[in-house]
C-alpha cells in the first residue's frame, strides 16, 4: 500500500465488507458529505472535541489507546445531552516526518482500536478527513434524542440537589503515573485516563429526571459553575461527600480533593435533580442502573462554594484552561 491519503482511508477506515453498517446510514466514506437519517421527532445532537498531543495525551502513547481516549471523551458530551450516539467523523492530522512503515503501523493500532470502540457504543463512522502536521485526533460526534428530553445545563433550579456519577479524581491522579511501571494502582489508573466511561446509559435514565447535566472535563468546579452561570444560580458542595475510588482514598485527603473538584479529565457527569424526582431517581438507583452521590445543593447567587468539616473550603485551582 503506497500509503496515500486515499489508500490509508479505504483500507483502514472504510468499512470492509464484513462490517455492520447501520441503517441509519444512506451514504457513508466515500463522498463529499455523509447522509444520514436521524430517527423522527428527534433532535440531532453534535459534539466535537480535538485532542492534541502533548496536551491532550502523550506524543508516544500507544496508537490504540489514543483511539480509545479520543472517542470516550467525545461519546462523554453526549452522555451529557442524554443523547443516543449514532455516527461520527474523524479529522486525523499525522506527523509528516513519520515514513511510511511507521505511519501504516499507528495507523493500524489506531483503527482497530477505533472501530472495536465504536462497535462497543454502537456508532459508525461516516468521513472526515486525514492531513499532515502536529499529531492529534479531531472528532465530531452526533447523536439523536426525543426532542423534549435532552439534558441541558440552564434547568437548574433552587433546592435542587447536585450529584455526580461514579467516582473523582483518577484521572488527574493518573497524570502522576502514567510513565511509570506497570502494577495494579498504576494500570487502574491509567485505565481511567486513556478508557473513561462515557455514561450514555445513564444520561439516557436522567432524561425527565435531571433539570441540567454537564459532563466532567475540566474539573467539577469548573463544569458544575457552567450550570450555575447557564441557570442564573449558585451551588453549594459539602466536599466530605466526594466520591472517591479505592485507590484515590488511599492518598491524603487534600490531595484527592484537589484532583477531584479541579483535575478535570474523569467523564462523569455532574447534575441536578429536583426533590420532587429524587424518589424517581432512588429507583434507578436500586435497581442499580445508575450510580451516583449527592455532593451539594442549588442555592440563590453564583458560583460554586464550598465547605469541609463545617468549614468554608477554597482551593486556587480553576479547572484546565483551553487557552
Amino acid at each position: 500500500m503506497a500509503g496515500g491519503e486515499f489508500e490509508l482511508i479505504n483500507h483502514y477506515f472504510k468499512p470492509a465488507p464484513e462490517d455492520l453498517v447501520a441503517d441509519d446510514v444512506v451514504l457513508g466514506i466515500g463522498d463529499d458529505a455523509a447522509l444520514v437519517q436521524p430517527p423522527t421527532g428527534e433532535l440531532l445532537a453534535v459534539a466535537t472535541d480535538t485532542l492534541v498531543a502533548d496536551v491532550h495525551f502523550p506524543a508516544d502513547a500507544d496508537a490504540a489507546l489514543i483511539a480509545e481516549r479520543s472517542m470516550r471523551v467525545n461519546l462523554s458530551d453526549l452522555a451529557a445531552m442524554g443523547a443516543e450516539p449514532r455516527w461520527f467523523t474523524l479529522a486525523l492530522t499525522l506527523p509528516g516526518d513519520w515514513d511510511g512503515e511507521k505511519r501504516q503501523h499507528w495507523v493500524a493500532g489506531f483503527s482497530r482500536a477505533l472501530k472495536s470502540c465504536a462497535n462497543t457504543f454502537g456508532c459508525t463512522l461516516i468521513g472526515g478527513d486525514t492531513t499532515r502536521g502536529p499529531l492529534s485526533v479531531g472528532i465530531q460526534m452526533l447523536g439523536s434524542v426525543p426532542a423534549s428530553q435532552a439534558l441541558r445545563r440552564d434547568g437548574a433550579g433552587l433546592d435542587d440537589f447536585v450529584l455526580v456519577t461514579g467516582v473523582l479524581g483518577d484521572a488527574a491522579a493518573a497524570l502522576t503515573v502514567l510513565d511509570e511501571p506497570a502494577s495494579d494502582r498504576n494500570d487502574y489508573l491509567r485505565g481511567r485516563y486513556y478508557k473513561p466511561t462515557p455514561r450514555i446509559a445513564e444520561g439516557k435514565y436522567l432524561r425527565g429526571i435531571a433539570s441540567s447535566a454537564q459532563d466532567i472535563s475540566d474539573g467539577l468546579l469548573a463544569d458544575l459553575g457552567h450550570i450555575c452561570f447557564a441557570s442564573d444560580v449558585a451551588a453549594e458542595l459539602d466536599l466530605a461527600q466526594l466520591p472517591f475510588s479505592e485507590v484515590l482514598a488511599e492518598q491524603p485527603q487534600a490531595e484527592a480533593i484537589e484532583h477531584a473538584i479541579a483535575g478535570g479529565d474523569d467523564y462523569e457527569l455532574v447534575f441536578t435533580v429536583p426533590p420532587e424526582n429524587m424518589p424517581e431517581l432512588a429507583m434507578l438507583q436500586a435497581a442499580g442502573k445508575v450510580q451516583a452521590t449527592v455532593i451539594g445543593r442549588i442555592v440563590s447567587g453564583a458560583g460554586v462554594h464550598c465547605e469541609l468539616d463545617g468549614a468554608p473550603y477554597y482551593s486556587n485551582a480553576t479547572g484546565y484552561k483551553h487557552f
